[in-house]
């Protein structure tokens, strides 16, 4: 389904690359979790792949192919046709997409108007239907409200919603789950294992959190300095990881009783 062959990513007149020489092959509904610390170049992968690279940046070399065609060569109407229905993300502060002024409901609606033609009153029920998916438990009143009027975790959850609306064949998750408490993270993870088993739905998982990643992943990808250290299935990486630099993030988790939580 994805292929991304040996990409490199540069951003402005920098000449040294934030990633360099990056390769997955990701098939239908496979989770892929990439780890590693902050500025390894986990967020940039999946930015580039979406065709939104922040400050500049652009793909300096190498292609990456999405159901047999190269993200690369499209244009902006191509790209439309793309996102949000066929690819969608979830970034790490989902509330700060929200506009402030505009209530929920009326962003929501213009939303997935935008992509499928239905009316407002058939667009406003999906919204409500998706929102209580995620556990939001009044799709109604987050409908009426203002994102400011919602906690943060309430604020991620409509994002996360938003970004599924459409069953994308691939959902790109940048740190899902950080701004939420440990409860409704595990509601999250199970809304999105549920999203894979129902429709098949990719993921690439960006986290910090290496119990979430080991929890949810097919195959995990460390990354350090904009490079992969270390790929492989779950097993492989938790058990005889073949990098320094992934044994030390193993270690770094913490264990109670003898016993790791990864």
């Amino acid at each position: 389904m994805l292929n991304i062959q040996e990409m490199s990513v540069v951003y402005g007149e920098n000449p040294e690359p934030a990633v360099r020489d990056f390769c997955l092959s990701m098939k239908e509904g496979e989770i892929v979790g990439i780890v590693g610390e902050s500025g390894s170049g986990k967020t940039t992968v999946v930015r580039a792949v979406l065709g939104c690279l922040p400050g500049g940046g652009f793909i300096s070399q190498g292609d990456i192919l999405f159901e047999g065609s190269s993200l690369t060569r499209l244009d902006a109407e191509g790209w439309r046709s793309i996102r949000g229905t066929k690819m969608s993300m979830i970034f790490q502060d989902s509330g700060a997409t929200l506009n402030p002024v505009r209530k929920i409901g009326s962003q929501y609606v213009e939303y997935i108007r935008a992509h499928q033609n239905m009316t407002k009153k058939e667009a406003w029920k999906r919204g409500r239907e998706m929102l209580e998916r995620m556990s939001l438990p009044d799709g109604e009143h987050i409908m009426q409200s203002y994102a400011f009027q919602l906690s943060g975790g309430m604020r991620q959850r409509v994002g996360i919603a938003m970004a599924m609306t459409f069953q994308p064949r691939l959902l790109l998750a940048d740190e899902p789950t950080s701004a939420l408490d440990v409860t409704t993270q595990a509601q999250i993870v199970r809304q999105m294992l549920k999203m894979r088993e129902s429709y098949g739905t990719g993921i690439i998982l960006v986290t910090h959190n290496l119990g979430v990643a080991a929890y949810m992943a097919d195959t995990l990808v460390v990354m350090k300095e904009g490079r992969i250290v270390d790929m492989g299935d779950r097993a492989q990486i938790l058990h005889h990881p073949s990098s320094a630099y992934t044994r030390k993030l193993l270690d770094s988790v913490p264990s109670m009783g003898g016993e790791r939580f990864v």
